[in-house]
């Protein structure tokens, strides 16, 4: 998902409850907070020798084990902090979304979204961790041989 995509359909959805699923009938607790908003801009060289340069938008959501129980998240709120990121450091709408989140016993970890589900007052956005792959094995014509296997 694109960082314009999010926008567009916090924007679209407004006054829903927003709500994240890590994994299957997993969620975060209704107490999470979007405690920041990363843009990075990526310089890399892949195993292929490849210099790459891309940008993206992560967005950390934390949990506060000592706060009680309140209000569930709404899209308004989520797209109300977005837009204030927004007007401080612009974020780039063309870069990948990523949401990145631990807990407790769960690691921390940087999430894609997997899917979007709407109920009749609730935004759901799906996550899932991507496992890492070998670039020159995707994006070439050519075989990764010589640096993936």
């Amino acid at each position: 998902m694109r960082t314009q995509e999010l926008l567009s359909l916090l924007r679209s959805e407004k006054g829903r409850h927003l709500e994240f699923e890590y994994a299957p009938g997993k969620f975060l607790p209704a107490t999470f907070h979007i405690t920041e908003v990363k843009n990075q801009k990526i310089t890399s060289v892949d195993c292929g020798g490849r210099k790459l340069a891309f940008n993206q938008t992560v967005v950390q959501l934390y949990v506060n084990d000592l706060e009680t129980l309140r209000k569930p998240w709404t899209t308004d709120k989520a797209l109300s902090i977005l837009d204030l990121v927004d007007t401080k450091d612009a974020m780039d709408k063309e870069a990948e979304v990523f949401f990145e989140w631990g807990h407790g016993a769960l690691r921390t970890s940087v999430y894609s979204v997997e899917l979007i589900e709407n109920d009749e007052d609730t935004l759901r956005i799906k996550l899932f961790a991507q496992q890492p792959v070998c670039k020159p094995s995707l994006e070439l014509a050519l075989s990764a041989a010589s640096c993936c296997n």
